[in-house]
């Protein structure tokens, strides 16, 4: 399904662009391009900076950008009607802007913050030129906001955009809580495992990509690391699909799943150890 012209059709809260910040664009255009089919158009913004848009069909599913810190890893972006009316009622919960303001040709007005619950999200307001291609192979199909600080991350999400949250699992190991919107399931939040996590470890948003059903997760996978990937987590079956956790061979962090092998038992949840 591809989300196109449709700017608030959109609810605020709902998940509408991903974006890649890597220590190495050609590197990782190679391997997302390869993994996915992907194919690439350069920008070259005079205040967003050299930017790249990835597009599988012809529709934007991601862009691509350097790294400003060293690290590299997946931004997810949540649609708003007014970005500076947002991060002003973030602020007011603990959170703080990161990147301010800025406009991009044909994507909208986005920005990026903190939450008090340590990890980062961008907010977006679509232009209305806007297209975002997802639940197909090679886009977006689910997202998770893996955290130390649940409870706090439950308050901020749900206070800014008015989620409500179903609880799965009754213990600290077993910690996933799924956020709706309207009563459609649009996000989760996952609870690191204490045991697992080191001083290295940071809060972060983990992105489900699609995989073609032709194909499958496990081929995905092989693919995957003969391009210089690393499997977090081997494949296994859930209630989104078969899913499997990797890192590119930059290290970002990202989820495949093949929706069509979803079962009725077990959460999404994972048990990425988050040490490295």
């Amino acid at each position: 399904m591809s989300v196109e012209n449709a700017r608030w059709d959109i609810p605020a809260g709902m998940p509408c662009w991903i974006e890649l910040v890597t220590t190495d664009v050609p590197t990782a255009c190679g391997f997302y391009g390869r993994l996915f089919g992907w194919e690439f158009e350069e920008h070259d913004d005079p205040r967003e900076g050299s930017h790249v848009i990835a597009h599988r069909d012809g529709y934007p599913v991601a862009s691509i950008r350097e790294s400003a810190d060293g690290r590299s890893k997946w931004r997810l972006f949540l649609a708003t009607p007014n970005s500076a009316v947002t991060a002003a009622e973030a602020g007011k919960l603990g959170g703080q802007v990161v990147v301010p303001r800025s406009r991009v040709p044909g994507l909208g007005v986005k920005m990026v913050l903190t939450s008090p619950s340590d990890d980062e999200f961008g907010l977006l307001e679509p232009d209305a030129q806007w297209q975002f291609d997802v639940g197909l192979p090679g886009t977006l199909v689910w997202a998770e906001l893996v955290t130390i600080k649940a409870q706090t991350a439950d308050h901020f999400y749900g206070g800014l955009f008015g989620y409500t949250g179903e609880q799965f699992g009754t213990d600290h190991l077993s910690d996933y809580e799924v956020w709706y919107l309207g009563g459609d399931s649009v996000l989760a939040r996952v609870s690191m495992i204490r045991d697992h996590i080191s001083p290295d470890a940071h809060s972060h948003w983990l992105v489900y990509l699609g995989v073609d059903e032709e194909i499958g997760t496990d081929e995905m996978v092989r693919t995957a690391v003969a391009l210089h990937g690393r499997i977090r987590v081997d494949p296994y079956d859930c209630s989104l699909g078969r899913v499997a956790v990797l890192r590119d061979p930059m290290g970002a962090r990202f989820a495949l799943v093949d929706p069509s092998q979803a079962t009725d038992y077990g959460s999404a949840g994972n048990d990425d150890p988050y040490d490295d």
